[in-house]
């Protein structure tokens, strides 16, 4: 049986219930990745790599919400394990492109299945006019913390995590 909201939530500001759903996300998709021994950030690359194909470092980061260097240590990682593979872009002399080995489509196609079963039961009990005024809702949350970082001279140095199913 699921216990219920800490009273603390019940009247809590937007930040703070902000806060509460990116932790129990976070756990809720950790805790379903034990089995696959895989991070949450190895968990959005191999899923941008299945709907997106082959792809270069910079827009694999911006996809999975990293900096580069982030993702170049969990594709690099990635690639030693064996579910990553690097080939130089036949379009463009410097890149390299990213992809998935193909022994890693099974997995990669369960994983989908998994993200999607997340994403149906984050939003159960809601019907579709509430989900979109909740996608409106947080995407106004999110434009307006981006121009609060516009000003900021920090800004340059941050980037957000991925949480997004």
């Amino acid at each position: 049986m699921q216990e219920p909201m800490p009273d603390t939530l019940t009247h809590a500001g937007l930040g703070t219930l902000a806060a509460a759903v990116r932790r129990r996300l976070k756990h809720v998709v950790a805790t379903r990745l034990t089995p696959y021994d895989l991070t949450l950030q190895q968990f959005w690359v191999i899923l941008v790599l299945l709907e997106k194909g082959p792809t270069s470092l910079h827009p694999l980061a911006q996809l999975v919400w990293m900096d580069d260097p982030t993702a170049s240590r969990v594709v690099k990682a990635m690639v030693a394990r064996g579910l990553l593979q690097t080939q130089a872009d036949p379009k463009h002399g410097r890149r390299i492109l990213i992809s998935l080995q193909p022994s890693t489509r099974p997995l990669a196609e369960e994983l989908q299945d998994l993200a999607q079963a997340i994403r149906e039961g984050l939003v159960a009990g809601l019907d579709p006019v509430q989900q979109d005024l909740m996608r409106q809702g947080l995407s106004r949350v999110i434009l307006n913390l981006d121009s609060m970082l516009i000003d900021s001279p920090d800004a340059a140095d941050s980037t957000p995590e991925a949480i997004a199913l």
